[in-house]
């Protein structure tokens, strides 16, 4: 694999964990002010690729697991919720209409 190759690898692979940091932060810092977010984020991003190219593989592996359990979570567990409420919300409308067309 050529040089170029590898550092777009790299490249996404710290993408994919600076997301997951990104919104495992936003837990810490609460601001209505998003642009704060814009100014970390670079941080962030130089962070994840410094650790993936300097530091040893375990400190990139924790960093990259905690931002793909966060990025799991938001989608799996917060999604799955999202869904079931708008189920369980589409079918106590309908209970009521019918009760009400009685």
């Amino acid at each position: 694999m050529g040089e170029f190759a590898s550092y777009i690898i790299k490249a996404v692979i710290s993408a994919l964990a600076g997301v997951g940091l990104m919104e495992w932060l936003k837990n810490f810092i609460k601001t209505e002010k998003t642009w704060i977010y814009s100014i970390i984020m670079p941080v962030v991003a130089v962070g994840c690729f410094c650790s993936i190219e300097y530091l040893p593989i375990g400190v990139f592996g924790s960093i990259m697991t905690i931002g793909i359990m966060q990025i799991n979570y938001q989608l799996l567990i917060q999604g799955i919720q999202k869904i079931v409420k708008s189920k369980i919300n589409s079918i106590s409308k309908s209970e009521v209409e019918n009760e009400q067309s009685d």
